[in-house]
């Protein structure tokens, strides 16, 4: 028996864990670049804001004034993510992650479904009082209708406890009579489109398709989820590799800047953050991007855009290199004159695992890098996130750009685009 636990509307239920304001509000979490949304409340999508939605089309569903539009902060929600997982992984077997907010996990043989149901239920409020993450729990004999079993227990968590068995035949049959084609897990918008237009409506019917004509016409692939809609199990689903080919991080400001100090140490800040997940990630980064960006829909005011990207003498996941390579771009594509909205900073060219290629004209001594780098997130991590950072993060005032000794013209500028002026 397959277990799935779904953290619900995740990015939004992270973001009220930390602002219980938001509870009972519109709210959308939108992407990196604030361009369209990628997690909503259930009262956003009630208000008929659909899953990718940009930003400035919100106007067409609701009033946009009445939803709260946040920035996604991905290291929050990995942390939190870590939380949830670390906790049931002490409860059930095998837990393998899917996603950041999905697992899959298997049930004894020998335990049965009414102990299990209250076990399971039981755990389902620990989850929430101990991290605050509402999750749901769905259990079928395969992963595939393990996820429909999950849809249902999200869908009314008052009736169902969070938790929700798909087990009788007779039940599984009826749940995919009610359960549309495009809603089947594995099943996107091309291929529920050219099997609706052969009569396959629902779940239901799809089952009924003979399995032959699944494989020639379509692929392997979708004949296992076929094979798992009848409840096989033929192991389609494998854990995410979390490692990244690039990773931002980025924050809209609550008002527009124009002090170059205070964009500066927001820079520092992303730098830190960016760093501390190519560590955690066990990753190095080969270059460093720095954007900033003007705030495009105030007509009042000039828009200025840009980015410049610095290439690393040796890959790294060490702060200070990085933070020093963050403000040499950011020094680059600064100019007065200008507000400013956004800002943010990413690490490129990202390998994985342990060996880099080091240059013998580097001077810096990188294995004594690495073990004051574990020192540091080491006492982060006993005593909060940023208990020990740089210098220049710690307060606005006490760093200049202007008097910094860091020489961006020491630097390599591999690129320098996205010039934008109004």
């Amino acid at each position: 028996m397959y277990g799935l636990i779904d953290c619900n509307n995740f990015f939004v239920s992270c973001e009220r864990v930390f602002d219980p304001r938001f509870n009972g509000k519109k709210v959308v979490v939108l992407s990196n670049n604030d361009g369209c949304v990628i997690a909503r409340s259930n009262e956003a999508k009630a208000a008929g804001i659909p899953m990718g939605c940009p930003a400035f089309k919100i106007k067409e569903h609701t009033d946009p004034r009445q939803v709260i539009q946040l920035s996604a902060r991905h290291i929050l929600y990995r942390d939190l993510s870590d939380r949830v997982m670390s906790l049931m992984s002490q409860e059930v077997d095998n837990l393998k992650q899917y996603s950041v907010d999905e697992a899959f996990f298997t049930l004894r043989r020998h335990e049965e479904v009414e102990t299990s149901h209250r076990k399971m239920a039981e755990l389902v409020k620990r989850v929430k009082q101990y991290v605050g993450i509402p999750v749901s729990i769905g259990f079928a004999p395969s992963r595939t209708l393990a996820k429909v079993a999950n849809h249902i227990a999200k869908r009314d968590p008052r009736i169902t406890d969070g938790v929700y068995w798909l087990v009788r035949p007779e039940a599984i049959d009826i749940i995919l009579q009610r359960t549309p084609i495009e809603d089947v897990w594995g099943i996107g918008r091309r291929l529920s489109a050219s099997l609706q237009a052969q009569g396959i409506k629902t779940a239901a019917d799809f089952v009924k398709m003979p399995s032959s004509l699944v494989r020639s016409k379509y692929s392997v692939t979708l004949e296992r989820t076929q094979r798992e809609l009848m409840g096989h199990d033929c192991q389609i689903a494998n854990p995410v590799d979390i490692a990244h080919k690039s990773i931002m991080t980025s924050r809209t400001f609550g008002k527009v800047l124009t002090d170059r100090d205070e964009i500066a140490d927001a820079i520092v800040s992303f730098a830190e953050r960016t760093a501390r997940q190519l560590r955690d990630e066990n990753s190095v980064a080969g270059s460093i991007m720095t954007y900033v960006r003007g705030d495009y829909f105030r007509q009042d005011l000039p828009f200025y855009s840009n980015s410049c990207q610095l290439v690393l003498d040796t890959p790294t996941n060490d702060t200070m290199t990085i933070v020093r390579q963050a403000l040499n771009a950011f020094n680059n594509i600064w100019r007065e004159g200008f507000t400013y909205r956004k800002a943010g900073v990413m690490a490129l060219d990202i390998q994985h695992g342990g060996g880099i290629q080091l240059n013998v004209f580097d001077p810096e001594d990188h294995s004594k890098l690495r073990r004051l780098m574990t020192s540091i997130d080491s006492i982060n991590n006993m005593y909060g996130r940023r208990s020990i950072r740089l210098a220049p993060g710690i307060q606005r005032g006490e760093w200049s750009p202007s008097q910094n000794h860091f020489n961006a013209e020491s630097q390599t500028l591999h690129f320098y685009t996205g010039m934008m002026y109004r």
